[in-house]
């Protein structure tokens, strides 16, 4: 029943007793109390989040956070994209292109090693070991079309060998495609072990290139990041400076033809110094050239033609 009852101030306040108000205060579980109030806080917090989270992990980074970075000079460094995997940090240094050939010019380098960031662990980058069925698929994607033939010259540069393939792409195009791996040898840290691996890929088309200058950009890039970790060494230990060098009456190399037209040459020799003669006055006229005569001269062996 309601009754009602004066209150203060003339007012009247109107209760709800007897057992019916019982029954009506016992009349909702207590699980379903539980629920209003889960829900009226989680709309709560939907109302203070934040901005939505992208689900990938490749980003595109500033230019001056590439991992690889071609000579000064060289082609110009356009975009960075970055994948971040469980056990590998991967970058597409995407390179400035002027070609007929379909694609983007670019480095694909991969850190494998600690990676800083959120991804679970089954997001693992693979690693192909430089595996032949693999380069073939990798080349077939980067230059689609394009017949490549794998050179058989050794080649290496200050990080050391690594291998190639040429094409001819659409108009006057030649194309590369290079890749290395970079792994040490002789260990640096002989308890723990050297941990790491550099994995690094080029795709390179040019109007009008020759084969010198393409693996040019291949001989003459640097790599720009590393890991923290002491353990983590993909170079292995330093060679020993050769013993020549220093050496009295050791040789001396002028890399003219390995490096290039900027590079150090050897200076031309002196030219020979004629013999003084008697000097000539201007009004001289000049001495006739001697003439070819057009029949064998009398007194001398006829000499016969070439067969």
């Amino acid at each position: 029943m309601t009754r009602s009852t004066p209150g203060a101030g003339g007012t009247t306040v109107h209760r709800q007793s007897g057992p019916a108000g019982q029954k009506s205060a016992q009349s909702l579980p207590r699980h379903v109390l539980a629920m209003g109030c889960l829900l009226l806080a989680g709309g709560c917090v939907t109302a203070r989040g934040g901005p939505p989270v992208v689900a990938t992990m490749t980003i595109e980074v500033p230019a001056v956070e590439a991992l690889i970075l071609p000579e000064p000079g060289g082609p110009r460094v356009i975009g960075v994209i970055e994948t971040r995997f469980a056990n590998a940090l991967q970058q597409e240094v995407m390179l400035g292109t002027d070609a007929a050939t379909p694609g983007q010019n670019a480095f694909h380098v991969t850190f494998f090693g600690p990676v800083e960031g959120r991804t679970g662990p089954e997001n693992i980058k693979s690693d192909t070991f430089l595996a032949d069925d693999a380069l073939a698929e990798e080349m077939e994607r980067a230059l689609t079309g394009v017949d490549m033939r794998p050179s058989t010259y050794f080649v290496q540069n200050r990080y050391g060998p690594f291998g190639y393939a040429l094409g001819h792409g659409q108009g006057r195009d030649l194309c590369l495609y290079a890749w290395q791996r970079i792994q040490g040898q002789d260990r640096v840290n002989v308890m723990t072990g050297d941990r790491g691996v550099l994995s690094v890929r080029l795709r390179f088309c040019q109007s009008g290139a020759s084969e010198a200058s393409l693996l040019r950009i291949m001989y003459r890039y640097t790599i720009n990041g590393y890991f923290l970790p002491r353990s983590w060494q993909p170079y292995g230990r330093p060679l020993p400076a050769s013993p020549e060098l220093g050496r009295i009456g050791g040789p001396i190399i002028y890399p003219a033809e390995a490096f290039g037209s900027g590079g150090a040459s050897a200076p031309p020799p002196a030219p020979a110094r004629a013999p003084e003669s008697a000097p000539r006055t201007m009004s001289a006229a000049p001495e006739a050239a001697p003439s070819v005569p057009s029949a064998p001269l009398e007194g001398y062996p006829t000499v016969p033609a070439p067969q």
